[in-house]
């Protein structure tokens, strides 16, 4: 039996790739708009700022019944409107996640303006 080798150890590292956006704008307030538009179906959405990372979790809800969920999305003070669409698009299920960001992206425009 060969004895292993202490020197030498393999770690299974994630990398973690995400853009800095410099604007101003409340990203909790969009995180919002956007999830009054995708609705997710019964799934209990919660939102907080993030100190250095955007982070989804989720979880079944017993309580919503059968196929009921819960997400805990952390949004931190540089993530992007098109980061934070489609973090949430995703979590909403949306078959058309690139559509859907634009469309989300395209709506949030027409309010501001």
């Amino acid at each position: 039996m060969r004895e292993r080798d202490a020197h030498h150890v393999e770690l299974d590292r994630a990398r973690h790739v995400e853009y800095r956006d410099p604007s101003e704008f409340d990203r909790i307030a969009f995180a919002m708009r956007t999830l009054d538009r995708l609705r997710p179906k019964r799934m209990t959405v919660a939102v907080y700022p993030a100190l250095a990372a955007m982070r989804v979790e989720r979880g079944s809800n017993l309580h919503r019944g059968e196929g009921g969920s819960w997400a805990i999305v952390g949004i931190p003070p540089h993530a992007s409107r098109e980061h934070i669409a489609y973090a949430l698009a995703e979590l909403a299920g949306v078959e058309s996640v690139p559509y859907a960001v634009q469309s989300l992206l395209a709506a949030d425009r027409n309010t501001d303006a």
